[in-house]
């Protein structure tokens, strides 16, 4: 029985956690609260893998900041962990181990499911300045009611390797993952210890077969793993039909390995997430799944791992387990030989799950290969022909070999040792012979594997090499320039991976270094100059922002300008002095707030401060009101510019001409409008799509509800009403030729302008409860306190639905667009006689006119209703209103 410390970790009470000893090579079973904000180490998971793959890129400058990041995580862990009495037990136990020159095995119970999340393998102890895992086998325990005995096991070990690559996920070499794999055991497979048998692109059904013709000890899968959120299970990929993914459930997967008989006692997982859980069930990933479906041990990966740590891993684990060492121990083997990867941290990424007991796995009985007998008896001429023919060989051997033929040299003297078993210069030869062909098929390897790009496969062949034979051919100087493409492809990586998420400073960075290491590789694919490009731009930006928050301060706009300054800080941090004249403008909003009363709604005098050229079919205000967004009157796309007119992004729709339709979510932070298979919703900041709506190709109108929780959308014959997060359809009505919708503010009527008139719905009983037919309407606004509604029309009136009246306010042309300021004392409408009209909604009455150049195609305030947007098809305007 190994020398053991187990500690069971859970809950106490809801927040806190506890720490008992249940098992101690010392004796005794003492607890202690485990002082430790488990929610601050979990959101730096993240960053902690990403710290640990970095350290992947040998010589990185990063490595020193991340190991000292993983030290600090893993410092906090251990005194969390070995704190008051258990820590006593902790150093008792480590002096019974020595005593018994044996390692402390450490065992972990994790009861709570966001506890298996955190990375224990990291315990660094700061007393001996050493990881706790590196020096001292770690396991993660789960319970089991029965403990199989070792499995007694005739060598060789039986592995068999499965390695996934469908399409649609990024491609295995799996030629390299099985030359790698098979060079690492060469030795132990030459020893019969090992016996690997492959298969290749997986399926279910192949995977099955192969269960089936066992026996198998081991089961080694190579391929993509992932944890899926929703069903809390973790997943595999096999090969499906026609070559694409089949993610495989853990619970269907343990059930699969089930079929063989008997069952593998240990599975090997280098795949991604194959030791993530989640938060509600630690013990749904992959590996622990496996584990609770019976088999004996799994060791999984709780971060993504390099092809270079994941060999190392499985030289120095097979070996330790082919030569009778317990799982634990060749776990801990594995971590050894991947600190041969120099400064990397991958030796964190090994889990090992443990069921019940099952430490020692296998029975593995030593054998040694029996002495060779003696031959018959052979005459005197039989000698001397047979010298004879063993000189002649040996001496063609010889030339074979000094030519560069080593493996016939060695087909040659095979044959000289079969006539004479002790001829010593031919065991002397063969063993030189032997070796210069295993150097030759190396090199052979190394070059193709560097012609392909195969940086690592070749350097670790060239490193093979150079340690058999330091002078061999270039093999140092090699292996020194594929460590440097390696490099150079795993910064490019990083560079791409950078440039995918907008990081230009980080490109640049990047890009100075690999341009230290070779100029002609600095700007892969052009990114590394349109970072400089795009930092430009965003230099500008910053500036024009600054600019338009100056020139509203001189306005007295203080909601524009404090959105610029809150704009600047989100993206520049302490950009200039817009800190300091934030906190200005907040406090002269305050005080302009105490001392403004509207006494007369008519106090009212336009004053342009914007204008953007760009042609305007809808508009609306979006990102709390710093930005507008355009739907463009000459083209199929959506656009949205700062306050600065500067124009952020473009979203492309699938209408160009017609019909123009645009709306914003009453927090501005989603856009809806016609996607090119229906409705859809962006995100406001950045154009990304966030839910699309299957209501046809010609959708005529949209409108989020007040609460932004739902969409109604309108079309030529109907009107639906749309869940905004999940898309799915509330309800349905027949409707025709609808051009505008709009919500009550209690979300609960819905309000419709089609070609006949009027239509008020009833949201809870999807009856109609009012209609009003007076001819056609383009569009529709209710007023934010629910009491007015306001529509416009062809006749070239807008009217003003008061309870118990209705008001006509005239234009001379089609009213287009209608909208209500957020006080609702106001309305703006914009017609076809090229102005924009605000109105006294109390008292029906014009108060201001503002003339364009061409008919006015939409209208709407600002949130804070300070400011006015005008859309003409020749352009938009912005206004102040004071």
């Amino acid at each position: 029985m190994a020398t053991t410390l187990e500690l069971q970790i859970g809950q106490r009470h809801p927040g806190e956690y506890e720490v008992r000893v249940v098992r101690a090579a010392a004796g005794g079973e003492p607890r202690a609260p485990l002082s430790l904000d488990v929610d601050r180490l979990l959101a730096q998971r993240s960053e902690l893998e990403n710290k640990v793959l970095a350290s992947a890129a040998a010589a990185r400058r990063v490595v020193p900041v991340g190991e000292q990041a993983v030290q600090q995580m893993g410092q906090q862990l251990f005194d969390a962990l070995f704190a008051g009495p258990v820590s006593g037990t902790y150093r008792a136990s480590q002096s019974v181990a020595l005593a018994r020159q044996e390692k402390l095995q450490i065992v972990l119970r994790l009861e709570s499911p966001e506890l298996t999340l955190l990375p224990w393998e990291t315990l660094f102890d700061p007393l001996v300045d050493a990881y706790v895992c590196r020096h001292e086998p770690m396991v993660r325990h789960l319970p089991a009611s029965y403990t199989p005995n070792p499995l007694p096991v005739e060598p060789p070990l039986r592995i068999l390797v499965v390695i996934a690559s469908p399409r649609g996920l990024p491609l295995l070499d799996t030629e390299a993952e099985r030359e790698r794999l098979g060079e690492a055991l060469a030795e132990q497979v030459a020893a019969g210890r090992v016996e690997l048998v492959w298969l290749t692109d997986a399926t279910w059904s192949s995977l099955h077969a192969r269960l089936l013709d066992g026996p198998w000890h081991v089961l080694h899968f190579i391929g993509h793993g992932d944890y899926d959120v929703r069903s809390e299970e973790g997943l595999i990929a096999l090969v499906g039909d026609g070559g694409s993914a089949h993610m495989v459930e853990a619970s269907r997967l343990a059930d699969l390995v089930g079929e063989a008989d008997p069952a593998p006692r240990l599975m090997v997982l280098n795949s991604c997430a194959s030791a993530q859980g989640g938060s509600d069930d630690g013990f749904s990933s992959v590996g622990a799944a496996l584990v609770r479906g019976g088999i004996s041990a799994v060791a999984a990966m709780q971060f993504a791992v390099s092809d270079r740590a994941s060999v190392r891993f499985a030289q120095g684990f097979y070996t330790a387990l082919a030569h009778g060492r317990r799982v634990d121990n060749a776990v801990r083997s594995g971590r050894i030989s991947m600190l041969g990867a120099g400064q990397s941290l991958e030796w964190i990424t090994p889990v090992l799950y443990v069921r019940g007991e099952a430490n020692l796995l296998f029975n593995l009985p030593t054998s040694e290969r029996p002495a060779p007998q003696d031959g018959p008896h052979r005459s005197v001429d039989d000698d001397d022909r047979t010298g004879a023919r063993a000189r002649e060989l040996y001496v063609l051997a010889k030339v074979e070999l000094r030519i560069g033929r080593p493996g016939k040299a060695v087909e040659l003297l095979d044959q000289v040792l079969a006539l004479n078993p002790n001829h010593s210069e031919a065991i002397r030869l063969r063993a030189e012979a032997a070796g210069q062909d295993q150097l030759l098929g190396l090199h052979d390897r190394a070059v193709e594997a560097e012609k392909a790009g195969r940086w690592s496969y070749a350097a670790d062949c060239y490193e093979q090499i150079a340690q058999k034979d330091p002078q061999y051919q270039d093999a140092l100087a090699r292996r020194d320039f594929c460590r440097e493409q390696e490099r150079i492809a795993h910064l490019q990586d990083e560079l791409r991976h950078h440039a995918e998420a907008e990081r230009w400073e980080t490109v640049i960075e990047v890009g100075e270094e690999l341009a230290d290491l070779d100029p002609a590789a600095a700007d892969p694919d052009g990114l590394t100059a349109r970072a400089r490009t795009e930092l430009r731009k965003h230099a500008a930006h910053l500036e024009r922002v600054y600019i338009r928050a100056r020139e509203a301060e001189e306005a007295e706009d203080w909601p524009m300008a404090i959105a610029c300054y809150d704009e600047l800080t989100k993206e520049a941090g302490e950009y200039g002095d817009c800190v300091r004249r934030r906190s200005m403008c907040l406090e002269r909003q305050r005080r302009a707030a105490e001392t403004f009363q509207i006494q007369d709604p008519s106090a009212v005098h336009p004053k342009k401060i914007l204008e953007i050229k760009a042609p305007c079919g809808a508009l609306a205000w979006a990102s709390g009101g710093w930005s507008v967004a355009v739907k463009s009157w000459a083209d199929a796309r959506i656009r949205v510019y700062d306050m600065a007119g500067y124009e952020r992004f473009t979203v492309r729709t699938a209408n160009k001409w017609g019909p123009y339709v645009l709306a914003a979510s009453p927090d501005g932070t989603r856009l809806v409008g016609q996607g090119k298979k229906g409705a859809a919703v962006w995100d406001a900041k950045s154009g990304e799509q966030a839910v699309r709506f299957p209501s046809g190709p010609r959708v005529t109108a949209a409108a989020f509800s007040w609460d932004g929780s739902r969409i109604a959308t309108g079309a030529v014959d109907s009107v639906c009403v749309w869940d905004a997060g999940s898309a799915q359809k509330i309800f349905s009505f027949r409707q025709r030729a609808v051009n505008a919708v709009t919500f009550s503010p209690d979300g609960g009527r819905l309000v419709i302008a089609d070609q006949d008139g009027l239509h008020v719905w009833d949201v809870g009983t999807s009856l109609k409860i009012f209609e009003d037919r007076r001819g056609f309407l383009g569009a529709v606004a209710y007023s934010p306190d629910g009491r007015r509604v306001a529509t416009g029309g062809l006749d070239g009136t807008a009217r003003l639905w008061n309870p118990g009246q209705v008001e006509e306010l005239a234009h001379e042309g089609s009213v287009t667009s209608v909208a209500f300021s957020p006080d609702g004392a106001r309305l703006v409408t914009g017609s076809e006689d090229r102005t924009a009209r605000v109105w006294d909604t109390a008292h029906a009455r014009m108060i201001c006119e503002m003339p364009h150049d061409s008919p006015v195609t939409s209208v709407a305030f600002s949130p804070y209703g300070t400011r006015l947007a005008t859309g003409t098809r020749s352009g938009v305007t912005l206004w102040t209103l004071g």
